[in-house]
């Protein structure tokens, strides 16, 4: 039945479209089977095409108008942007030319940015400073001490190579006079040296400013305690710190937390007024002052013995040295109660701070006032009766092997048999700098000298005097042996 009226349908069709003149081309009819039913598909491919055509129209116009709508707001926030841009920098040449013309009216602009400049590089400056002064305490370490001599009639130093060059004499003292191993002792010696800088810094690891530390006595020579221990004798390179002169103590509160060797500890216990004053109390005193003594049963005559009683209690730690330094504060202005000397020890004293528990194996050093190394580290070993320490310095003298040249037999001022000779030798470059502070040179034999008031009086002399033709014994002076790597 249903393909009966399937039939007709296609019958009646085709004949509605003939009569609009559309040929009809036969074709099977599209069906699709659902659930045992049919569906007839009567929508023409061409409309199907078409729809779908005007659906991807549809998308992309949607599309462009959204991509429009957003460069147009793009191109107004650019506008408002470069427009609010224009004021600001309006605003800023009105500002500039105003403070322009505000400069140009003082008369001493130039000198002005003359000086800014120059503050700008007072950094650098003070980082490639220099100080010369310190080539005496190097040569007060490589010339022997012993019965060899040298002395200079010469001496020429360049910064900028760091070398050091001198015209020199050698004496042996003893026959034979002229040696050439007076030279290469000089030259090996120079070649084992090494130097030492850093900071003195107090029991809490603040660094104390260079000015307050004293390193040598009146005569130059370095600050050094010998400590008889058994059979050896230990030494101690030591430096005093004025911690009492003003701006030399570098905590915020003015007191250490722990008290350094040499320092008396003060009583400060509330149930003594005395002390509770101290700090503030001079000895000449005030009025304000005398009547709060007043107040708390005590006269400013036993406030003043009070001090007095602990600056002699301070002083008699101190050496005489150490009393001289004191009584320098003193005449300074500072009062007898704020005078502090502390001594404190360059060289490590290793088993009473181990004991005590400033010093650990590693050789760190804290809660007590000491030297921080830039060249030595020290460290310890347990060798079961006790601690065995040991330093390590990386920081050679010279860079290069000690040059010696032109060398001659000679005569000096009084006579005498001296081997004439020219040296050169290249430090390192740190040795010189401002930034380094407490250099110390040191020598194989363990002789020390500071950058601090070398005495200098020995070191030169008056240049030796060429053999003359008829001193025969001048001129046949000779020994076996040469100088090893001499030109």
């Amino acid at each position: 039945m249903f393909q009966k009226v399937q039939k007709w349908f296609e019958k009646e069709w085709k004949a509605t479209l003939k009569k609009f003149g559309i040929k009809v081309k036969e074709k099977p009819t599209m069906m699709t089977e659902q659930n045992a039913s049919y569906e007839i598909n009567l929508v023409p491919e061409v409309k199907r095409r078409m729809i779908k055509a005007m659906k991807l129209r549809n998308i992309m116009l949607f599309i462009s108008i959204i991509l429009v709508a957003m460069a147009g707001g793009t191109v107004m926030i650019m506008a408002s942007i470069w427009e609010g841009q224009n004021i600001a920098m309006s605003s800023q040449d009105t500002r500039l030319k105003t403070m322009s013309d505000k400069l140009k009216s003082y008369d001493s602009l130039g000198e002005f940015l003359t000086i800014q400049n120059q503050l700008g590089n007072l950094e650098e400056i003070n980082t490639n400073k220099k100080v010369l002064s310190r080539v005496f305490s190097i040569l007060g370490t490589i010339l022997p001490a012993g019965p060899d001599t040298i002395s200079l009639s010469e001496l020429s130093v360049d910064l900028s190579t760091n070398q050091i060059r001198f015209d020199a004499q050698a004496d042996a003292k003893v026959s034979p006079y002229i040696d050439y191993r007076v030279l290469e002792s000089f030259k090996k010696g120079v070649g084992l040296m090494k130097y030492d800088y850093g900071r003195y810094v107090d029991a809490q690891d603040n660094e104390i400013p260079t000015r307050c530390m004293v390193e040598t006595d009146s005569n130059g020579n370095i600050l050094m305690e010998e400590e008889k221990v058994g059979v050896t004798t230990d030494k101690y390179i030591y430096a005093y710190w004025l911690k009492g002169k003003k701006g030399c103590d570098p905590t915020e509160d003015g007191m250490d937390e722990e008290e350094p060797e040499g320092e008396v500890v003060e009583d400060n216990s509330a149930s003594n007024p005395a002390n509770q004053m101290l700090s503030d109390f001079a000895v000449t005193g005030n009025a304000n002052q005398a009547e709060q003594a007043e107040t708390n049963s005590q006269t400013a005559e036993e406030l003043a013995q009070a001090v007095t009683d602990t600056y002699n209690q301070k002083m008699e730690k101190l050496d005489d040295y150490g009393k001289n330094l004191a009584a320098q504060q003193l005449d300074s202005g500072v009062s007898m109660s704020d005078v502090e000397v502390v001594k404190v020890y360059r060289s490590p004293r290793f088993s009473e701070w181990y004991k005590d528990g400033y010093m650990d194996e590693s050789g760190t050093i804290t809660g007590v006032p000491h030297f921080n190394s830039e060249c030595i580290v020290y460290t310890g070993a347990d060798i079961g009766s006790g601690m065995r320490w040991t330093s390590t310095n990386d920081c050679a003298l010279s860079t290069e092997d000690v040059v010696i040249r032109d060398s001659s037999n000679g005569r000096d001022s009084s006579g005498s048999l001296v081997l004439r000779f020219n040296a050169t030798i290249t430090l390192d470059e740190a040795v010189f700098r401002f930034v380094n502070k407490h250099v110390m040179a040191i020598s194989p034999t363990g002789q020390n000298v500071t950058d601090s008031y070398v005495q200098i009086q020995g070191m030169f002399a008056e240049r030796a005097a060429d053999c003359s033709d008829s001193d025969v014994v001048c001129t046949t002076a000779t020994t076996d042996l040469s100088t090893e790597g001499s030109e």
